[in-house]
């Protein structure tokens, strides 16, 4: 793919805060199509829903509690109080998660990747000790995971759901929904708009987020949920592919050098190393070296005698 040659000329918004007026109203959902909606809490990463059999399925909740309750009233207020069967989490960031146990508590199953199952699990059942806790006074709830190897594909008749892990990216425990026939991708934080990708998680894999940007970039979505950043564009897909691509290029020559880490600062900021629009701010560097660290304990891990990974997933359009 032909990197864009204005790639990330979001880093330098995304270093601008947000105006302390806009926080004074309460968000808005926006409708991406028929059934379809999303929004940008104040807290937390980006949420959508969509009308699916009698109710509802929503792809992450916020950033807390509170966040987790506003965005049920934002919900039933666009789907005529439809029930929320499901939240799928695109992952288990705070930012995208902490909201869970409002969602658990209006009867939600949550839906995540396999490898985060336990931790998921763990949050949505600890007792609750707040009684401002969503699930305070609810001890006979039972939540209820359940957790997505590769795929899962779910259909009503009228909407095709596409939930994909592609291999680890973001972090060990990514999935992306994918709305077949309305071509809408809700991308977690694989994928952003008008910011720079976070590449610090501790469990990031940025040949493996590459690999992940890659192949939802063959199947063109027409809108897409981003984690962060405006909702509806799909520039970000193309745009996070080039930055992480860019990274795990500069990482894989630094490691390849034997470039000490007392001289990584230096060594990144030089002008080989630079990416076209992308300043050199704390937050890109930060992700080089978390990039190199990945690298270098891949290098000294010993691979598993066997291993082998089968073919990536590839989501499909429907007929």
């Amino acid at each position: 793919m032909r990197k864009r040659a204005g790639i990330l000329v979001f880093a330098v918004a995304a270093a601008l805060a947000c105006p302390v007026g806009a926080q004074e109203n309460k968000p808005k959902a926006e409708r991406i199509a028929d059934g379809v909606w999303a929004v940008q809490p104040l807290k937390g990463a980006n949420v959508g829903w969509f009308l699916f059999g009698d109710g509802v399925i929503a792809v992450d909740s916020g950033a807390d509690a509170a966040t987790g309750k506003e965005i049920l009233d934002l919900i039933a207020e666009t789907t005529s109080k439809k029930p929320v069967r499901a939240l799928v989490l695109t992952h288990l960031h705070a930012d995208h998660s902490g909201g869970a146990r409002a969602f658990v508590a209006a009867g939600a199953r949550v839906i995540c990747q396999e490898n985060v199952a336990g931790q998921a699990l763990a949050a949505v059942t600890q007792a609750a000790t707040d009684p401002a806790d969503p699930l305070a006074g609810k001890a006979n709830l039972r939540p209820v995971v359940e957790s997505i190897s590769e795929r899962a594909i779910l259909v009503d008749g009228l909407r095709n759901v596409q939930i994909y892990f592609l291999g680890p990216a973001h972090t060990k425990g990514d999935l992306i929904v994918y709305l077949a026939n309305e071509k809408i991708l809700f991308a977690g934080d694989v994928a952003a708009n008008g910011r720079l990708p976070f590449m610090q998680s501790p469990d990031v894999d940025p040949l493996g987020w590459e690999r992940a940007l890659a192949t939802i970039a063959k199947v063109s979505p027409e809108k897409m949920v981003p984690g962060h950043g405006p909702i509806g564009p799909v520039s970000g897909i193309a745009d996070s592919l080039a930055y992480v691509g860019r990274v795990a290029a500069i990482a894989k020559k630094i490691v390849d050098h034997g470039i000490r880490d007392e001289m990584l600062d230096a060594e990144i900021r030089t002008g080989e190393n630079k990416i076209e629009n992308v300043p050199l701010t704390d937050a890109h560097i930060a992700n080089v070296k978390a990039a190199i660290k990945v690298m270098k304990e891949k290098i000294t891990r010993q691979p598993t005698p066997g291993a082998s990974s089968g073919p990536t997933p590839v989501p499909t359009h429907s007929p």
